[in-house]
């Protein structure tokens, strides 16, 4: 337990070599610095940064880098049970707290006090108590973040595929069944933009296709691609395009002549 610091310990180097771990490592680094990597992860080191290397793992560092850490030896029972669960990295926001708990342990395990051997072993408890609580709430972010990504990929698929189809915000919120309100909040939040603006963004792009590739009017093209009338579809494409429909598939036709519509 205690500072470990790759500048003192290996000096030079910028990697360390490949080692199997023999105990649980458990450690909060105090600055950025180079790379972790436990078997197939790799996390770039930041100062709000929980590792938890298990025995048996394959490690090594890509320098520098500087962190508190508590090694330790735990064979089996409730306390091995709930460290092997850990995650190899998860972020955290409670950093001073964590770093006030590895500095507590270090300054107990070196005190040479016979006291603080009873101290040292609820601090233990009191981390590895942290460290499963807060994993566990960092993994159940990382499913609402992956459900939300699944979703979102779910619904731009849907528009993309049916430009000429009701694309409102009550369509589409009862699509993927939630509110109008929520959804609204959600999509903006993801992606950005407000659906209105994605789905219109949308149907441009597909007219702006086919009014170079194809001899199509104006009202088929805006038909095709969802628009409620030709003149709404011109005035959204200028709005966006800063010309109009046939001053850009002209634009189109001059710079990539007859190959434009073939």
């Amino acid at each position: 337990m205690g500072i470990y610091n790759s500048r003192l310990a290996v000096k030079d180097k910028k990697v360390t070599k490949n080692r199997k771990t023999t105990m649980f490592e458990l450690e909060i680094p105090i600055q950025k610095g180079g790379i972790s990597y436990i078997d197939a992860e790799a996390v770039s080191i930041e100062p709000d940064l929980l590792i938890c290397a298990k025995p048996g793992q394959i490690r090594h560092t890509r320098l520098p880098f500087t962190c508190y850490y508590v090694h330790m030896i735990v064979r089996e029972g409730l306390l091995y049970d709930v460290l092997m669960e850990l995650p190899s990295f998860f972020k955290t926001e409670k950093l001073e707290v964590y770093k006030k708990l590895f500095k507590k342990l270090a300054e107990c395990y070196g005190s040479g006090v016979e006291e603080d051997e009873l101290l040292l072993q609820s601090l233990i408890l009191e981390l590895v108590h942290m460290l499963k609580r807060d994993s566990a709430r960092e993994n159940r972010l990382k499913n609402v973040r992956r459900s939300n990504d699944v979703m979102i990929d779910k619904v731009i698929k849907y528009i993309k595929e049916n430009l000429q189809a009701d694309l409102s915000l009550d369509a589409i919120a009862a699509y993927v069944n939630l509110s109008s309100i929520h959804f609204h909040n959600f999509f903006k939040t993801t992606t950005g933009k407000t659906l209105h603006s994605f789905v219109e963004e949308q149907r441009i792009k597909k007219a702006s296709n086919l009014l170079v590739t194809t001899d199509w009017t104006l009202t088929r093209i805006s038909e095709e691609c969802g628009f409620s009338s030709q003149s709404y579809f011109s005035y959204a494409f200028k709005r966006k395009m800063h010309m109009t429909p046939r001053e850009f598939a002209k634009t189109a036709l001059n710079r990539y002549g007859a190959d434009a519509k073939t």
